[in-house]
């Protein structure tokens, strides 16, 4: 692989200064972009925000109001399946053409039905 140029550097630099400013979320859902950007960032870069608020918001709950904090663990459950289900929707936009596209449909597929099933159940 080729080394990248500073004018190839700098419209890169340009292009990550975008991702997760509204404008990218709405290229995220509009599957406009690229299909590893899709699985990758959209479904896990999101949580390297959402966790940490989480397990900040849920032991605060522990602390102060116990019974609080399993439906509130619900929600946030239901809402990261729906999270899931609208990147399954983007991939699913963007075309499935090869082994790691099938598998990060089916691993996305997974975590959806896994994220219902754990906010009904908790």
């Amino acid at each position: 692989m080729s080394e990248l140029n500073e004018k190839q550097l700098e419209a890169l630099a340009v292009e990550r200064a975008k991702i997760f400013t509204p404008g990218w979320f709405a290229d995220l859902f509009g599957a406009r972009l690229g299909f590893g950007d899709t699985f990758w960032l959209g479904l896990f870069g999101v949580m390297l925000f959402v966790v940490p608020a989480v397990v900040l918001i849920a032991g605060m709950l522990y602390a102060e109001a116990p019974g609080a904090m399993m439906p509130f663990l619900r929600v946030v459950a239901g809402l990261y399946a729906l999270w899931t289900l609208g990147v399954l929707r983007a991939l699913l936009r963007l075309g499935v053409r090869g082994g790691y596209p099938i598998a990060g449909v089916i691993v996305t597929a997974g975590i959806a039905v896994y994220g219902l099933y754990a906010a009904v159940t908790l």
